[in-house]
């Protein structure tokens, strides 16, 4: 159950606390009083979106918060605990049930900055939207509106099938299908694009074979032309430089001199051995000058290129300049890189078709699967249209809907999904495959089976079922919302039911019985309903009064949790207006006395 509500520079509420009891708790009062901020703030705490307008004025945030008491084995505390989010324990149910305590913050900024958190462990948005999936369930007075548009019909009959799981089980393997016939889509659409230069990549990714650039051989040719420019003038000067270190003039070369002048030193250090040290560096330096002639030598040798090497080195380095032309490139490593990428084309050119077919056997097998589970489904579905024809009929003859009947009409999926993708860069006998063998299995599926529904409504006898829109008003639109919501209401998951004035168009005798039913309701779930009828308000366990008043030249919203002499009083301005009198008062007392009765009959508290 929400125990408590926190509220804190919300719209028109200054601050706000409300403190909510299990069964029936009912709110009213004027219109404009605020009673749709309350929604909007629960609604922010369980993951809407929010608005910066949603501050108050002068208040940096707005902030809710609500303390949650549920089981220990309800499944959102496994929810919580997946996401590292620590339980704290409220003691023990009267029934002997542990209880957790679930602590839900969210802050809103006057810039728009949202941040929430679950027993202070930041949380995202989508988080607590999973925490009020799995807890809350609210219904709105705009849900009567679209309970008129059949789009939604679909997901409401599902909520009767014995097995919850199945449409998620068809959705997600209709999702491999729609991957699969993606990927064929991709497949065909890059295959016909590069079709139309298949010959042109087939000439050029041949030329380049035979050519074979690469970055290394680009830079040897070109050191080598560069080298060939000026190899006679390199030569001659490293020639006439080895004449000057080896050959010299006979004797006189430096390194004969050197050696020379060693051993005349050598010599003299057996008088004085201080000069061997000298006569050694005279040898040392006569060594480095024959490793200077040989090194001079090996340049020469390197340098002694034929006019074919030169000839052939030139004429590569031209073809390396065309191909740059050709492939509109500037340098070799992005001719390279060209290069690869056309033999990647040209190898998913010849792989295409094959990767087609193997595409074809899993969109095959893909649609077996589905189809398989669809059908399933849609005997389900079926089998689920009867329980809730029935069930909602039961309900709507308590609602003062006795001849009525909801009926649930199915509709098969139309179109054909895929049927616009183009084979025919295939060939022709995969076209014929694609169009005779598989887009026939792939008519009338969808993402959520093979077919569509609406509900219709007889309201009378004799008349035809027709769609809700059509024959439906405004109250009866309100009572077969309730009457769906309690047929669902045995096995439902969720703990807590808000009804923000889906009353709205009934009155009389009818209210009564909606007041009645939402009592009942209260049996199994905490129930918080916002509603402008004073025979609902009869009904509940606990009665809040929303009003609002002026303070320091602001207006304010507050709430007030009513006494039952309070309530009594509440009861009867809903039913006389704003002007009290003894009729009203006593009317009030009349409801109140018959709804207790009504309660006690059927075995419920109060």
């Amino acid at each position: 159950m929400l125990n408590q509500l926190h509220i804190n520079g919300l719209a028109i509420i200054e601050s706000l606390k409300i403190e909510f009891s299990r069964g029936f708790n009912v709110i009213t009062g004027e219109t404009g009083a605020g009673k749709s901020i309350l929604i909007k703030a629960l609604n922010l705490l369980l993951g809407a979106k929010a608005s910066a307008e949603a501050v108050r004025l002068g208040h940096e945030a707005a902030s809710v918060s609500g303390q949650f008491v549920l089981p220990s084995s309800h499944k959102v505390t496994a929810c919580l605990e997946s996401y590292g989010i620590p339980l704290e324990s409220a003691g023990m149910h009267e029934n002997g049930k542990e209880m957790q305590s679930v602590i839900v913050r969210r802050v809103i900024s006057a810039k728009g900055r949202s941040q929430a958190w679950i027993n202070d462990v930041p949380v995202t948005s989508s988080t607590l939207r999973e925490f009020a999936d799995a807890l809350i369930d609210v219904f709105a007075q705009h849900e009567n509106h679209k309970l008129l548009d059949a789009e939604g019909h679909l997901a409401v009959l599902d909520q009767f099938l014995d097995d919850r799981t199945m449409p998620a089980k068809v959705q997600a393997s209709w999702q491999v299908v729609s991957d699969n016939v993606a990927i064929l889509r991709r497949l065909v659409s890059d295959l016909a694009l590069k079709q139309r230069d298949a010959d042109y990549l087939a000439f050029r990714c041949e030329e380049l074979r035979k050519f074979d650039p690469s970055v290394e051989d680009f830079e040897k040719t070109r050191n080598f032309c560069d080298q060939a420019r000026h190899v006679t003038y390199l030569v001659s000067s490293l020639r006439k430089a080895a004449a000057m270190v080896d050959e010299g003039a006979g004797d006189t070369s430096i390194e004969r001199l050197l050696r020379e002048a060693g051993r005349v030193l050598q010599q003299a250090a057996t008088k004085v051995p201080g000069l061997q040290p000298i006569a050694d560096q005279a040898f040392s330096v006569a060594e480095k000058a024959s490793e200077l002639s040989y090194a001079i030598g090996q340049e020469v040798s390197n340098l002694d290129t034929s006019e074919e090497d030169v000839d052939f080195a030139q004429a590569r380095l031209s073809g390396y300049q065309a191909l740059f032309r050709k492939m509109g490139v500037l340098d070799v490593e992005s001719l390279v890189a060209s290069w690869r990428r056309m033999e990647e084309e040209t190898k998913f050119l010849e792989s295409a078709a094959k990767d087609a077919v193997d595409l074809f056997g899993l969109i095959e097998k893909a649609i077996a699967t589905y189809k398989a589970l669809a059908a399933s489904l849609t005997n389900a579905r079926g089998t689920a249209a009867q329980k809730a024809s029935k069930a909602v009929g039961k309900e709507l003859a308590e609602l003062a809907m006795k001849d009525a009947r909801l009926e649930v009409e199915f509709v098969p999926v139309q179109g054909i999904y895929g049927d616009e993708v183009d084979m025919s860069c295939l060939g022709e006998g995969m076209t014929r495959s694609w169009k005779e063998k598989i887009l026939p299995q792939l008519s009338g599926v969808s993402s959520s089976g093979c077919e569509r529904v609406q509900f219709l409504l007889s309201a009378n006898p004799g008349e035809p079922a027709l769609p809700l829109h059509k024959v439906a008003s405004g109250g009866e639109v309100s009572r077969i919302m309730l009457a769906l919501k309690k047929a669902l209401s045995t096995g439902a998951d969720t703990c807590i039911l808000v009804f923000d004035e889906i009353d709205t168009g009934i009155s009389g005798r009818v209210a009564d019985i909606v007041g009645r039913k939402l009592a009942e309701l209260s049996r199994g779930f905490q129930v918080i309903c916002i509603s402008h009828l004073p025979q609902v308000a009869a009904y509940a366990d606990t009665h809040f009064l929303v009003h609002k008043f002026g303070a320091s030249n602001r207006t304010e919203s507050t709430i007030t949790r009513l006494d039952s002499d309070a309530s009594q009083t509440e009861i009867a301005r809903l039913l006389s207006g704003d002007e009290l009198t003894d009729s009203s008062l006593a009317h009030a007392a009349t409801l109140l006395k018959k709804a207790r009765h009504e309660v006690q009959k059927s075995g419920q508290r109060q």
